[in-house]
């Protein structure tokens, strides 16, 4: 039994430096993979609290406080991928360090040349150190999370990841479209806070338009107090008056507050009941003909 730890010893101390090697890879990769288990974990528990205290299954279903825990579920998903980039390279620079000091080499003449050359780096890099900022800054301000909905100079789309140095944004064409943060210079967030569903109703110009506002208004109410659409409006619907008028045309414009995201669709079914209402009131639009009730034109 002695010979055989005699033995390994003897093969430890001539690899020793080898085995200690191995051993901090391994380490490292374990570290790596136990570090992010551990974030994704914590930012899981915070994304389920915060929806099961709503009683909801999507972030956009929020009902009280809606602002506050959307964002709350948002930010987080967006700290936890920068988390794990920053937790990737962190691991591999203290490996990479105790490798080093494994190998024998100064450390101190090692750090001071690396400085040297991070120095020149920048320097000659500003561009990455740049997106490396602003990614930064983007993320601990709020401008933008996981899942928002995002126009970035001329591209609209959702937001996939949030790098340290690269966003990427999945437009409605299925385009993946990767951004380098410091290029990122104005950013419009359409998932903070609140949407606004604006619907312009164009008729002939001859007709009441007090009726039309009237008609239009009801047309509204009714559709938002159906089960479809009542969680996803904040507010009433309202006209804002006359838009413009051009020729034997007049254009009012509606209005709804709804909950961040879901403009889109309460324009649509808006728009649907409009439709189907003005044809029951007898209210053309522009360049239809008027149905009046009863069905005869």
């Amino acid at each position: 039994m002695k010979e055989v730890g005699a033995a390994l010893l003897s093969f430890y101390l001539e690899f020793r430096v080898l085995i200690n090697s191995v051993l901090i890879v391994l380490l490292a990769v374990f570290a790596n993979w136990a570090l992010r288990r551990l974030l994704m974990r914590t930012v899981t528990q915070v994304v389920r609290g915060v929806k099961r205290a709503q009683d909801v299954d999507t972030t956009s279903e929020m009902q009280a406080a809606p602002y506050v825990n959307a964002r709350a579920v948002q930010r987080t998903r967006t700290l936890g991928t920068v988390g794990r980039h920053i937790i990737s390279w962190t691991v591999v620079i203290v490996a990479l360090i105790l490798i080093l000091a494994q190998l024998g080499v100064n450390l101190g003449a090692v750090l001071t040349s690396a400085g040297i050359v991070a120095a020149g780096l920048a320097f000659g890099a500003q561009n990455i150190v740049k997106d490396i900022l602003n990614g930064i800054f983007m993320v601990f301000e709020d401008q933008l999370g996981i899942g928002d909905v995002v126009t970035i100079g001329t591209i609209n789309g959702t937001v996939e990841d949030v790098g340290i140095r690269i966003t990427q944004v999945r437009a409605l064409d299925g385009t993946l479209w990767h951004i380098r943060n410091g290029e990122i210079l104005t950013l419009g967030n359409s998932s903070q806070g609140w949407g606004r569903a604006l619907i312009d109703v164009t008729v002939d110009a001859d007709q009441d338009l007090t009726h039309v506002s009237e008609v239009t208004l009801e047309a509204a109410r009714a559709l938002l107090t159906s089960e479809k659409y009542a969680r996803k409006v904040t507010g009433q619907p309202e006209i804002l008056g006359l838009e413009s008028v051009f020729g034997d045309r007049a254009t009012l414009r509606l209005a709804v507050r709804t909950r961040p995201e879901a403009q889109w669709e309460v324009q649509r079914g808006i728009r649907a009941e409009l439709r189907r209402k003005f044809r029951e009131e007898g209210i053309a639009l522009s360049d239809e003909r008027p149905t009046l009730p009863g069905g005869t034109a």
